[in-house]
């Protein structure tokens, strides 16, 4: 058996660019909080009597976008001061769109070299508006209707940069393109606006999406300040005592108190208290955690205006390149960190962690307090357990982790 093996065809891989990707991530969360596609192809067969399903195809940023020649342009806005947002429908869409709403019989052949009159860009829009004023957040207003490419040019001359999305439109039988097309300064202010609300919506229901795909969340139980060559120096061995673990010992030899779940290199988590048996009840939704340590006062500051770092007179270039450096790393010992101390982590289903609200209990089914993980800026340093030191409790470390990073 002859077997043929050839280059994988990388010339027809699509390239795309990270600031591409990210600006139809944006588009597609506003277009889930502002037009559900879903109510607007409902909205739409029921005014054409036939089934209508919207696929979207590509998001991409666009400059200029391009539409077909005799495409149909619909101009919007949701408020009179708000920036406007252009959909373009192929000829033979629009055609047939209206025929329907009026209940005629579609055209079978659209001269495609013909812009849109007039009066078949203004019942298109109407029939726009009608579908988006159920679909949409804010009923639409219409600011212009016309040749497709024509408002394309306009929109691109007064906007830095625009994003478009194409669109196959399935109605009944046939499939027609469409493309709406939106400023990305108007997506970065929308969705800077509910950033709020908007983003705990977004995520809650991207959770939801994920089901039963297990997620698992580090269990923060304490923060400290270290100083980076206290926390290098650590080895086998060595204990990592707190200043304030924040932990003690309940009934039944469980530790009790204030702890928190928060992604390794996340900077905001899920507040929370454990209490006896295992249980673990949520406190608040969203607290910061950042990894940045407070600022430190300008009299704790070493080597500012030291020799190290001005040079004095008379002393030699090499010799005072050679302090230079020398005092370059003593501040960089004297850096303080913040160490995250972690007893394992809690794993629940995405849609578990989706419903979670202020007052809910989960349980772990473990006694915590080990493993004890320390980590620092995201970056787990050592694994150990959890120890008493004189009283205190601290974390032995068992492993030491990145030496050779």
């Amino acid at each position: 058996m002859n077997v043929r093996v050839a280059p994988f065809p990388w010339g027809s891989v699509e390239a795309l660019s990270r600031e591409g990707v990210d600006a139809a991530a944006r588009m597609r969360r506003l277009a889930r909080q502002h037009a559900h596609a879903e109510s607007v192809a409902s909205t739409l067969s029921e005014l054409l009597g036939e089934p209508v399903e919207i696929l979207v195809r590509r998001i991409r940023q666009a400059d200029p976008p391009r539409g077909a020649d005799d495409a149909v342009g619909v101009l919007l806005t949701a408020r009179e001061s708000s920036p406007r947002v252009l959909v373009e429908l192929e000829g033979a869409l629009a055609a047939s769109i209206v025929a329907k709403a009026l209940r005629q019989r579609a055209p079978k052949v659209v001269d495609s070299s013909k812009s849109a009159s007039p009066t078949l860009a203004g019942a298109v829009a109407a029939v726009l508006v009608t579908c988006l004023r159920k679909g949409a957040s804010a009923a639409p207003r219409i600011l212009a209707a016309g040749p497709g490419a024509a408002l394309a040019r306009d929109l691109v001359s007064t906007e830095r940069r625009v994003t478009t999305a194409w669109l196959t439109i399935l109605l009944g039988a046939d499939a027609f393109e469409a493309r709406v097309s939106v400023p990305d300064d108007v997506v970065m202010s929308a969705l800077g606006r509910e950033e709020g609300a908007g983003d705990a919506t977004s995520i809650r229901e991207a959770l939801v999406r994920l089901g039963d795909a297990p997620l698992a969340i580090p269990l923060v139980v304490c923060e400290a300040l270290a100083l980076r060559s206290d926390v290098a120096a650590l080895t086998e061995g060595d204990a990592f005592v707190p200043a304030k673990l924040g932990l003690s010992l309940g009934p039944g030899d469980c530790l009790v108190g204030s702890v928190a779940l928060v992604p390794a290199r996340a900077e905001r988590g899920i507040g929370a208290h454990l209490a006896e048996d295992g249980r673990l009840v949520v406190r608040e939704l969203v607290e910061d955690h950042p990894w940045e340590p407070p600022a430190r006062s300008s009299g704790t500051t070493r080597a500012e205006g030291s020799p190290e770092e001005t040079g004095m007179a008379g002393m030699a270039q090499s010799n005072s390149m050679a302090s230079n450096e020398t005092a370059t790393m003593e501040v960089l010992d004297d850096v303080p960190v913040v160490v995250r101390v972690e007893l394992g982590s809690v794993e629940l289903t995405a849609r578990k962690w989706a419903e979670l609200a202020p007052g809910d209990v989960v349980s772990l089914g473990r006694k915590v307090g080990a493993p004890a993980i320390l980590r620092v800026g995201g970056v787990e340093v050592a694994q150990g357990e959890l120890v008493q030191v004189d009283g205190e409790y601290g974390v032995r470390v068992l492993k030491r982790l990145g030496e050779g990073r």
